[in-house]
């Protein structure tokens, strides 16, 4: 599924501010859209922030269940690639609110990234079908171009030809 424009072209890939790794592996990720290598950074980095927001905010709201910053980024872990061992989860109802919306912010953001990065492969892919199918139209032009020539030079001189007989 891709998000097209309004006029039913996919929409272009920007360069997004900051320094951030997610900015960064999407800014290389924008210029090249076709390469796997760049596409699998930007889930990563967008994997790691995830863990590192959620988890510092879970572990300074639910500090009962999460006494640890490392308790609370494995939660967040599990959470997003929706692993879910169980082993740590959230019993206080602050806790359980900040996992739930970790759940659905991830799932969804994740989600849309994979939709942009897909997009991006397959617009990229008909790119390259677009540059042969034009090479290709180019060479037949050309040679119609030739041929088309060809023949006028040929009409011109059976009209000189002609000319000359009568």
């Amino acid at each position: 599924m891709t998000a097209d424009n309004r006029d039913g072209t996919a929409p272009e890939l920007r360069p997004v501010r900051g320094r951030v790794p997610v900015a960064r592996a999407w800014n290389s990720f924008a210029m090249h859209p076709s390469s796997v290598r760049k596409a699998i950074r930007v889930i990563i980095a967008a994997y790691i922030s995830a863990m590192l927001i959620g988890g510092t905010l879970i572990w300074l709201l639910d500090p009962k269940d999460y006494p640890d910053p490392w308790r609370a980024f494995w939660y967040v872990l599990q959470t997003i690639t929706t692993v879910g061992y169980g082993d740590a989860t959230p019993t206080d109802p602050v806790g359980r609110a900040v996992g739930a919306g970790i759940m659905l912010v991830s799932i969804a953001s994740l989600s849309i990234l994979t939709a942009f990065i897909t997009s991006a492969f397959v617009e990229a892919r008909q790119a390259e079908r677009r540059a042969v199918s034009d090479a290709d139209e180019a060479a037949h032009r050309e040679r119609l171009e030739a041929r088309l020539a060809e023949l006028v030079e040929r009409l011109e001189r059976i009209e000189q030809q002609g000319g000359r007989a009568s």
